[in-house]
């Protein structure tokens, strides 16, 4: 949005509606500098956040540390006493945000401050950071647990688990950082199962298998956020997690990605493995062309398609590379491998230039038919 607003003005002073001595004054009314609230505001959440971090990571240390020197009731009096201190806070953090909403006076102000409420709940908050410490150490009290009584559990079912008990916390809090937790654990608690196992329903799994069903899970959860997010329904803001939608399409375009590179260069063109070459290539093919569709008609966004233009010129390359150096001398496909960089890197870099001008364009236009929009309802509430 500051990008955008930045943008317009700077059009508006290259077509002449800006004087040059107003520039400024006009960036400085559209996006104002940050006051010392904000600043501070800012400097507050990130210590309290990095604090509960540093705590629950200190006291996982500090048991690592003096395992042999504390006896078992010591051990988990340190981890219970801290989870219950985190649950403790958040329910009186979020009792104290209540009652101070509750304290606006007339039914039309309270529910304003009701709805204000709702936004400031799901993001940076005290309370989500007691749920986010609570988080932590649950997985330390897990852990415990397992190395205490050695309960035979594998790895990857210690985090499957965690993921599972800390649901209920990243849906109440609907913050990006304890969303994002439970899918870094459900990747590793996938990866260690496939390297523990890698057999699915009995049937044995190759490494490139396993780098496609790595792709495909991060396809799904970073859909079902998208999805989730884009659904009218009273729990929306529960999954509104743009750093969640953003790191999992990442994973997941750079999984198909090691895919098509892969099949490339470890498959050879003989008979026999023809098909299964078509089929990895198709999986690659539709998820880009699916995924560039998507996002450039349906929900116009620059940040997927630069992953899309990344992952299939990855792809050219390689398969320029993989031909080049095997039939050609060296130098020459050096020279003709640079020209195709230099080529595919301005082509993208034009593309989503233009893409940028477009997609702002579109944006100013449903900002005016929002704004025509509320002007007649209130000429016609007057009326």
């Amino acid at each position: 949005m500051m990008t955008q607003k930045r943008s317009t003005i700077w059009q508006w002073f290259i077509d002449g509606k800006i004087e040059p001595v107003n520039v400024k004054a006009a960036m400085i009314v559209a996006y104002p500098h940050p006051t010392a609230n904000k600043w501070q505001l800012l400097i507050a959440n990130i210590l309290l956040y990095l604090g509960v971090l540093l705590l629950g990571a200190g006291v996982i240390f500090f048991m690592a540390f003096n395992w042999d020197a504390l006896s078992h009731l010591n051990k988990f009096a340190i981890v219970e006493t801290l989870f219950a201190l985190f649950i403790g806070g958040f329910y009186l953090a979020n009792r104290a945000r209540k009652k101070s909403s509750l304290q606006a006076d007339g039914q039309h102000v309270l529910h304003d401050q009701h709805n204000q409420h709702i936004q400031q709940t799901y993001g940076c908050s005290l309370a989500n950071a007691m749920l986010l410490g609570a988080s932590i150490m649950l997985g330390a009290l897990l852990a415990l647990v397992g190395q205490t009584y050695q309960t035979g559990a594998d790895p990857w079912q210690l985090f499957a688990i965690w993921a599972v008990l800390i649901l209920p916390f990243a849906y109440i809090a609907g913050f990006d950082l304890l969303w994002l937790l439970v899918v870094v654990l459900l990747n590793v608690s996938l990866g260690l199962y496939l390297q523990s196992f890698a057999s699915v329903f009995s049937f044995l799994l190759e490494d490139i298998q396993q780098i496609a069903i790595f792709g495909l899970v991060n396809l799904v959860i970073h859909l079902t956020f998208s999805l989730a997010k884009r659904c009218k329904w009273r729990v929306q803001l529960h999954f509104n997690c743009p750093m969640v939608e953003a790191s999992s399409l990442l994973a997941s375009v750079s999984g198909f990605t090691w895919l098509i590179i892969w099949v490339i260069f470890d498959f050879n063109y003989h008979y026999d493995s023809n098909e299964y070459v078509a089929y990895y290539a198709l999986v690659y093919l539709v998820t880009m062309v699916s995924l560039f569709v998507w996002y450039r008609y349906r929900s116009p966004a620059l940040y997927p398609l630069t992953l899309v233009l990344t992952s299939v010129s990855a792809a050219i390359i390689s398969l320029l590379s993989s031909e080049l150096f095997e039939t050609s001398d060296t130098i020459a496909a050096f020279f003709i491998m640079g020209i195709v960089v230099v080529g595919l890197t301005s082509g993208c870099l034009y593309w989503l230039k233009k893409w940028h001008q477009q997609f702002d364009e579109m944006t100013m236009l449903t900002d005016n038919n929002a704004s025509n929009s509320d002007v007649k309802k209130e000429g016609t509430a007057h009326e």
